[in-house]
């Protein structure tokens, strides 16, 4: 069920003893939480709340306080953060969790208690009897990356609420200069209902005065300069990401990352794949997709696997030589822009 549909059923006094609010969009975590954080009364909390994360925290520590009576009050709200021995995640110094304790729990759990696994993560192992079992017994809350229409409408609907318009032009920009990340857009809201307190209208200039360029959005502005050929805007684009104290690494990783995400969107949309069965198969943000799809028909797939490619050997001479970053990407630039596609 959705964040919002939860969170009603649990005001109308449908409690289940057990949920898993799982998916990777912060913010729809982090509301479902606080909601039910606000349940237990603050003189109860010290007493009656447990988080514990399972990366650093053994399970059984948080089984032990989900099995005991809540203290002068009506519920005990246990929270279990990052719990990756549900998914197929191998973790480096993994604990020695109690997952046969656990098992146990989920065929009985305390009425009392409220048992929440917050799991930020795309999906849960299917295969793993203690998630067969969570999904007999537990209310599955969804905290999945919306789609691009589902965030316009979530954020125009929260806007309208405060009594705010946002025009369409506005809401494009604040989607492009955040990717389209509800939780992105969510921290940059309080701004720009500041700057339209009196007016109650946040527009374009407000966006672009107020939101600015993410370092994957300037990345994408570079990936067009290179496929452009455009050597002198792309290379004083570069320098400024240095300037700004990103590592060549860094931008190397991210712009590879582009180019892998184009090149299998246009592969996978020539074997007829729509633009969400993409997103899907890739495990991309919609969004992302979208943007890859839409600047693909500009460029021919041999131009996206020579950039590719060449990409990938300057990650390798920056790794294994002390050659100056800027300048094995000047070379790369310069050997891009003279071979250029014909098929």
């Amino acid at each position: 069920m959705q964040v919002e549909e939860a969170i009603k059923n649990i005001s109308n006094g449908k409690i289940a003893p057990v949920y898993v609010s799982l998916g990777t969009e912060n913010y729809l975590q982090d509301k479902f939480k606080n909601f039910l954080l606000s349940l237990i009364p603050a003189d109860q909390q010290e007493f009656n709340i447990g988080r514990y994360d399972m990366e650093v925290v053994n399970l059984s520590v948080a089984l032990n306080d989900a099995m005991s009576l809540p203290f002068f009050g009506e519920y005990r709200l246990v929270i279990i953060d990052r719990p990756y021995f549900l998914t197929g995640m191998r973790q480096k110094n993994s604990l020695d969790h109690d997952l046969n304790g656990l098992l146990k729990y989920l065929k009985n759990p305390e009425t009392a208690t409220i048992l929440v696994f917050t799991v930020p993560y795309p999906k849960l192992d299917e295969r793993k009897k203690l998630t067969k079992q969570l999904r007999k017994v537990a209310e599955f809350v969804d905290c999945q990356p919306l789609k691009e229409r589902e965030v316009r409408s979530f954020v125009s609907s929260v806007l309208q609420k405060k009594g705010y318009q946002l025009n369409s032009d506005a809401l494009d920009l604040l989607l492009e200069r955040t990717g389209a990340e509800l939780t992105s857009i969510m921290n940059e809201l309080p701004k720009l209902l500041l700057a339209a307190q009196e007016s109650k209208i946040i527009s374009w200039s407000d966006v672009d005065g107020l939101v600015a360029r993410s370092f994957e959005q300037n990345v994408f502005d570079l990936v067009d300069l290179v496929l452009k050929r455009n050597v002198k805007d792309a290379l004083s684009m570069y320098r400024d990401l240095l300037l700004q104290k990103e590592e060549p690494l860094k931008i190397n990783a991210i712009l590879e990352g582009q180019f892998r995400l184009m090149l299998q969107a246009m592969i996978l949309r020539e074997h007829g794949y729509d633009q969400g069965s993409v997103a899907k198969e890739l495990k991309a943000h919609p969004y992302r997709v979208k943007l890859a799809l839409r600047k693909n028909r500009q460029f021919k797939r041999k131009d996206l696997q020579d950039a590719y490619i060449g990409l990938v050997h300057v990650e390798e001479k920056m790794k294994s030589s002390s050659i100056d970053p800027e300048l094995l990407f000047q070379l790369f630039l310069l050997n891009f822009s003279q071979h250029r596609s014909v098929a």
